[in-house]
């Protein structure tokens, strides 16, 4: 998508840029959907993978099962940021990886472990994949 968008930025083809926008968002959030679906639907056999231990199988699939939860609206900040690079808008681009992967998730996950324990961990990632999305959102439409 970044090199395309870029070209057909730099051409003056913004119908196009606001195309490719659209069709890897769709791409995007059908591969998170199948995603999703596979965590909620096979997340035993995907953690027996990794380990065998009861225990361990038991809780990592309660937390697939969370955070599988954030993977299609997910799709909304990786595209908006992916879009921005090609647009040549890397600070706005870095803004929402900002917000991604320190300004929501930690305080997020600090907040919520401490009130729900390791359940709290895991939903503090859908949490901060919405969040993230509204940013994103944001940051997009007034960068485009």
């Amino acid at each position: 998508m970044r090199p395309l968008i870029s070209y057909n930025y730099g051409a003056g083809e913004h119908k196009r840029v606001r195309r490719l926008y659209q069709i890897t968002l769709i791409l995007s959030a059908a591969i998170m959907a199948a995603g999703t679906l596979g965590c909620l639907v096979a997340s035993e056999p995907l953690m027996r993978l990794f380990t065998s231990t009861p225990e361990t199988v038991e809780a990592g699939k309660v937390a697939l099962r969370i955070i599988c939860l954030g993977f299609v609206v997910s799709a909304i900040s990786t595209t908006s940021s992916g879009a921005l690079e090609g647009l040549g808008k890397g600070t706005q681009s870095l803004v929402i990886s900002l917000c991604r992967y320190i300004v929501f998730i930690m305080p997020l996950a600090w907040v919520l472990c401490r009130q729900f324990g390791p359940v709290g961990v895991w939903n503090a990632f859908w949490a901060t994949e919405v969040l993230s999305a509204i940013v994103s959102l944001i940051v997009y439409k007034k960068s485009v």
